[in-house]
């Protein structure tokens, strides 16, 4: 893995080590969520990347597991295949995170998240480039250390919620961000809390692993709507 920023470690470090909040409700809960996603997807520099509706990510999964204890961060875990005609990887996100605000109106929760890029490939074909100093077929697996944000508020009156996530990490020569922001409208349902969500998801990274690509050369952006649905026990 590539050396950390040291502005990264510190602002992650001040995150996570922040007073967690202690939520209302003292009980041990899980979370699982689906996402059909619907991206396009752009590689190269950033004044020469080329635009593609050729983005194969119609899924993203997630599991997260929350419990009373402050001291411990709470975990989730997502996956999120993506595969395109000049790029593809995994992208597995493990996150942990504490609660700073939990009210009947608003939640806001910060932590840290390792990023795993799996299975990766780069530059498929020399489609990135037809310069032959920038070799073809560049397998990759790497990771990355990430700030981590997530928010919602309570529109007052209704089941409706609007919500925003946050992935930021940076090193000395590679740069990663995931965000997304929507509407969730929750349903309780006896035990189980129904989520449905609409919504936009941004993967915007600046590889710096690849032979003859600076990271600029090797800005990947996959950007796109989605739809999803979670349970909440």
């Amino acid at each position: 893995m590539n050396k950390l920023s040291l502005a990264t470690v510190v602002a992650s470090a001040a995150l996570v080590m922040a007073v967690p909040a202690h939520s209302a409700e003292k009980e041990f809960t899980t979370k699982v969520a689906i996402d059909a996603w619907f991206p396009d997807g752009k590689v190269g520099s950033k004044e020469g990347a080329v635009r593609d509706n050729d983005v194969d990510a119609s899924q993203a999964f997630s599991i997260a597991f929350e419990h009373p204890y402050p001291i411990l961060p709470n975990v989730k875990v997502r996956y999120t295949p993506v595969k395109a005609e000049r790029f593809e990887y995994d992208q597995i996100d493990y996150t942990g995170y504490y609660k700073l605000l939990e009210t009947d109106g608003l939640q806001f929760d910060v932590g840290l998240t390792l990023t795993q890029f799996a299975n990766g490939e780069f530059n498929k074909g020399g489609s990135v480039s037809t310069d032959p100093a920038q070799p073809a077929n560049q397998s990759f697996s790497e990771t990355a250390i990430n700030m981590y944000a997530d928010a919602s508020m309570h529109i007052p009156n209704t089941n409706f919620h609007i919500f925003g996530q946050y992935d930021f990490g940076s090193s000395s020569d590679t740069r990663t961000m995931d965000g997304q922001a929507g509407v969730k409208y929750i349903l309780p349902v006896d035990a189980v809390d129904v989520e449905f969500k609409l919504g936009y998801r941004v993967m915007d990274h600046e590889f710096g692993y690849f032979e003859g690509f600076d990271s600029d050369q090797a800005n990947v952006m996959v950007d796109g709507w989605f739809g999803g649905l979670s349970f909440d026990f």
